[in-house]
């Protein structure tokens, strides 16, 4: 029987082994003919493998022999990362490789980048170029009108079939056509057809007579998380944007869909996790990333403070009573994942578009976690109340304990399910309720329900 062979090494391993191996040597041809070879997502994931200082050499010789590889391969690139290439690339340099990028695609860069470094490159960066770039930048962050490409095909809709393919054949620098668009003569969007369609359409029909008039279209302030809901639902590759006045100024095509899914999934996460997802640009920089996690600690450290000096007072006023100290981080425990798993499910559902406002669903959704709150509660609650009373030998100590988690686990779901839902009606993002905020209250209102009862029942049995 033959032995087994060693599996061939990844295809992205071998690249990045050859890479160093021509560093090494100082072999600059070598490198850029491999560089020539390879995909500009891939040449993204080489860089990632590669040490700091090879990296800048592999990128110096990426933008010095192919500009506009170099380009699309930034927009590819780790936050921290392409901060890094930036940083030590000559400004000027890096005007010219913006300049090289589409509008969209130079606008993401620079928005991924510290200020002082965005205003610097966008002085450096050619009028026209600049121009561009300060339009798409006047919409608000995280709009459609932010993140959609000014670059589109439209045509009028007396063109007839044959004029429109011809029309196509000619525009060899888009970077996608899925839709055909129609507009009138005022440039507003009246229709759209997709290339099927116009493929087998007679020549001398035109536009108006095979364009579909229900135009799925967002605004330009539209919210990016909006634009990627609506694509998702309708599932199209590229959704078109409008001002106030219907005219068509852009599109938003499923590649920056699929950024802006990404993009919010981390932002999320960061911030249920009390942070930043500006983390991901200062990955080496231990007091940057510790000045974005003070704030939601410090929210913390309030919170326990508050939970420590309840603890002292009912300490002072009920001294015959410390046994229950016991179950202080039970309580504390199970309502804060009660409450964190209700307010995860929320911002999910607020985020991928299943909980809309106005039509029901936020009250359906509300009194499905309050139901399962209540399933949850009374199991946990006939449990550790029955732990209780076996330890204690006391049925006031079990019943104080069972009905305080009880209550706890149903105040803490109704916390979850509320402050988001409240948080997006307000404007802001829900995600943050998700966070140390929902914790610390969780673990105060626990508390005060714990010792409350406990303080009630003391003074009733005294008597």
């Amino acid at each position: 029987m033959d032995a087994p062979t060693p599996q061939e090494p990844p295809r992205r391993q071998l690249l990045a082994d050859t890479l160093r191996k021509f560093q090494e040597r100082g072999a600059e041809v070598n490198i850029s003919r491999l560089l020539a070879r390879v995909r500009p997502e891939d040449v993204a994931m080489l860089l990632a493998d590669l040490g700091s200082t090879e990296r800048r050499q592999v990128f110096d010789i990426l933008s010095a022999d192919f500009a506009d590889a170099a380009g699309d391969v930034l927009t590819e690139m780790a936050p921290a990362q392409r901060l890094e290439l930036l940083e030590n690339l000559p400004p000027e340099r890096t005007a010219k490789l913006l300049e090289r990028l589409p509008v969209d695609d130079a606008v993401f860069v620079l928005e991924s980048l510290p200020a002082d470094l965005h205003d610097r490159l966008l002085e450096l960066v050619d009028l026209s170029g600049r121009s561009e770039m300060q339009t798409h930048l006047a919409y608000r962050e995280g709009s459609a009108g932010r993140i959609m490409d000014p670059e589109f095909f439209a045509l009028a809709e007396g063109e007839t079939v044959q004029a429109a393919i011809a029309a196509i054949q000619q525009k060899r620098d888009l970077e996608m056509i899925f839709y055909l668009y129609v507009v009138d003569r005022d440039d507003h969007l009246v229709g759209v057809t997709s290339l099927r369609q116009l493929l087998l359409s007679r020549p001398s029909q035109t536009l108006g007579e095979i364009m579909q008039k229900s135009v799925i279209k967002l605004h330009v302030d539209t919210d990016q998380e909006e634009v990627a809901a609506q694509a998702a639902r309708y599932n199209l590759l590229a959704v078109p944007v409008v001002d106030d006045q219907n005219r068509l100024v852009g599109i938003v095509t499923v590649d920056d869909i699929i950024d802006v899914v990404k993009e919010e999934a981390t932002e999320d996460l960061f911030k249920l996790a009390g942070s930043s997802d500006s983390e991901l640009l200062y990955e080496g920089r231990s007091l940057r990333i510790a000045g974005l996690r003070l704030p939601s600690l410090l929210l913390s450290l309030v919170g326990l403070v508050a939970v420590g000096l309840l603890l002292e007072y009912f300490q002072l006023q009920f001294p015959e009573a410390l046994f229950l100290l016991a179950f202080v981080p039970v309580i504390m425990g199970l309502g804060g994942s009660i409450g964190s798993q209700t307010s995860t499910v929320a911002v999910r559902g607020l985020a991928s578009g299943r909980l809309l406002s106005g039509d029901g669903r936020l009250v359906a959704f509300f009194v499905r976690q309050v139901r399962v709150a209540l399933l949850l509660g009374l199991a946990c609650g006939l449990l550790v109340g029955t732990v209780a009373l076996l330890v204690r030998q006391s049925a006031v100590f079990g019943l104080v304990v069972g009905l305080s988690l009880f209550l706890a686990i149903l105040l803490a779901a109704a916390m979850g399910a509320l402050l988001p839902l409240a948080l997006q009606r307000l404007g802001f993002d829900p995600a943050v309720a998700s966070g140390p905020v929902l914790s610390t209250a969780n673990d105060i209102t626990g508390i005060l329900i714990y010792f409350g009862l406990a303080a009630a029942l003391l003074q009733h049995l005294a008597r």
